[in-house]
């Protein structure tokens, strides 16, 4: 390969970005389906209880209406097929406030806004569980194994007979899911077949549980969502709206738009939920650590769990004998919580970072030199070695690049002019993870010069996979960048993973990488040949 043709590290524009910056780029309410109608979901009004009575009537005369669907003519779908949080139109019962209890389709959105409002509904109350203050005084043990109390040794003697002792309680809110692109769906069925356009963060995951839940088979279901406008996690796993659009597809007999609105988000796509984390830290005077106590109480829903994990960064990030890590949960009339942007681990980090730095001003010791004197050897929650870690050499570079040195310890002291400048530090870490993934990589020659397609289930949510893609393929076959197409974002190219926990852009590269290997291994001595490449990942 010639030395001019190497993209990978160099400055490269990205390929979709005129694309985006144009508003050619089509995410999933964009694609130009001839004939399609408007679906606008209507909520439940309270937390907890059972439609006794709901009246349609007017609804279904209003102009340009098509159907109004609620669980009284919505079809039986498989509630266990792997959607979140429930509100399939079911049935009358209500388990959180902004449940979904019925749609109207109508020829425009307009229409369906209006009638949705003429629907009149009564419910039989019951008492909602939505004060967590109360409620988690008498918390319950997770169902998931995974979030089973994990001990080694006696954090709780050791943390009576330790010499200095930090006990705080750390609270994070509840935080909404509100990516640029609310999420939404355009279903259009093609006699058994059906064509979903979605923002979905894990392509195939999305198809396998529309067709589930649908009772379809995956090959009748197809996923197309080449552009995602974020997704922070709420689009991992797929809601109601996906399905539901479907229904209301099926239902009046055209293609139908679903987009939610703002104020629909907020109890419709999970959330990250409240979390109470109380950290214990007992240690010598020397700052040597005997003792860590990580106790997480956190809310669910009232008919499946969630939990995010906010004692995984506890579990290995400093050197203890004696450890406690446990978990609580309220089950709350609150739509289930979700995967939220670094889910546990940022929530996580934020209370045992916090409760470092309060140790370290009651020992008098600098944050810094706390954290190195308490630097694992090994892995604390397993005894494995280590495959990769840097937490010395990123704190004391850090330290350095930051004029650590220089920094006053007692706050309200480093000024410059009128500004009060902070110095601050924390560590985190996440786990390095990949999933399988396959492409397929489309060669035509046309006579001296050779154009690539590359083809895979991958998503995009505007991280840059389209760019990254084609800067190795690039590299790896010895072509101009200008010379690759990327095509990824539909459930009917080869299988991938999703972007989903930092899953997504090393498995699409590896993937890539492995397949242009193999090409290269090979004599090309036809004018256009396939290659289809499935590598295994450990």
């Amino acid at each position: 390969m010639e030395e001019q043709n190497k993209v990978i590290g160099k400055a490269v524009t990205r390929i979709d970005g005129l694309l985006k910056v144009t508003g050619k780029a089509n995410y999933a309410t964009d694609y130009p389906v001839k004939n399609i109608a408007h679906a606008v979901l209507f909520k439940s009004t309270i937390a907890a209880g059972q439609i006794t009575a709901i009246d349609t009537t007017a609804a279904e005369k209003a102009q340009g209406v098509l159907a109004v669907i609620t669980h009284k003519n919505s079809p039986k779908l498989n509630v266990n097929g792997g959607l979140r949080g429930g509100a399939l139109l079911q049935g009358p019962e209500i388990t959180f406030y902004g449940q979904h209890i019925g749609m109207v389709v109508a020829e425009t959105f307009e229409q369906a806004t209006f009638a949705a409002k003429l629907i009149k509904v009564d419910y039989q109350k019951s008492e909602g569980k939505t004060d967590f203050e109360k409620l988690a005084k008498n918390p319950v043990l997770p169902k998931g194994r995974e979030l089973a109390d994990l001990l080694r040794g006696d954090a709780k003697t050791a943390f009576q007979g330790a010499a200095v002792q930090i006990e705080e309680t750390y609270e994070t809110p509840i935080e909404h899911h509100h990516p640029m692109e609310p999420h939404s769906t355009v279903a259009v069925w093609e006699g058994e077949n059906l064509i979903l356009y979605n923002g979905s963060q894990i392509v195939n995951g999305a198809q396998n549980a529309a067709a589930a839940t649908l009772n379809l088979k995956p090959e009748n279901v197809r996923i197309v969502s080449p552009f995602i406008g974020g997704g922070f996690g709420s689009k991992g796993g797929q809601w109601a709206n996906l399905v539901l659009t479907a229904v209301a597809a099926k239902i009046s007999g055209r293609p139908v738009k679903l987009a939610l609105t703002r104020h629909q988000m907020f109890n419709s796509v999970g959330l990250r939920q409240r979390n109470m984390q109380k950290v214990s830290l007992g240690a010598t005077k020397e700052g040597k650590l005997i003792s860590i106590s990580h106790e997480v109480t956190s809310h669910t829903a009232v008919d499946s769990e969630y939990i995010e994990p906010c004692g995984d960064c506890t579990k290995i990030m400093y050197e203890s004998p004696n450890s406690l890590i446990t978990y609580r949960v309220v089950p709350m009339n609150v739509i289930l919580p979700t995967y939220t942007r670094g889910p546990g681990k940022s929530t996580g980090s934020f209370a045992l970072e916090s409760a470092m730095d309060e140790l370290a001003h009651k020992l008098g010791m600098d944050p810094i030199a706390l954290r190195l004197k308490n630097e694992p050897d090994k892995d604390p929650s397993n005894g494995k070695p280590w495959s990769s870690r840097t937490i010395i050499q990123c704190l004391k570079e850090g330290a350095k690049a930051f004029g650590w040195d220089k920094r006053n310890p007692v706050p309200g002291q480093n000024k410059d002019g009128e500004s009060l400048i902070g110095y601050g530090v924390a560590c985190g870490t996440y786990p390095a993870r990949q999933r399988e993934s396959s492409v397929l990589i489309k060669l035509k020659r046309s006579g001296s010069n050779v154009m690539a397609t590359v083809e895979l289930a991958a998503s995009d949510l505007g991280t840059g996979t389209n760019t990254i893609l084609a800067q190795i393929a690039a590299d790896g076959l010895g072509i101009p960048i200008e010379n690759i197409s990327i095509n990824i974002g539909d459930s009917n190219y080869p299988p991938a993973a999703g972007s989903v926990g930092s899953v997504g852009a090393a498995s699409f590269a590896n993937a890539v990488n492995d397949a242009c290997i193999k090409i290269t291994n090979e004599l090309i001595t036809k004018s256009d040949k396939q290659f289809f490449v499935r590598p295994k990942v450990g």
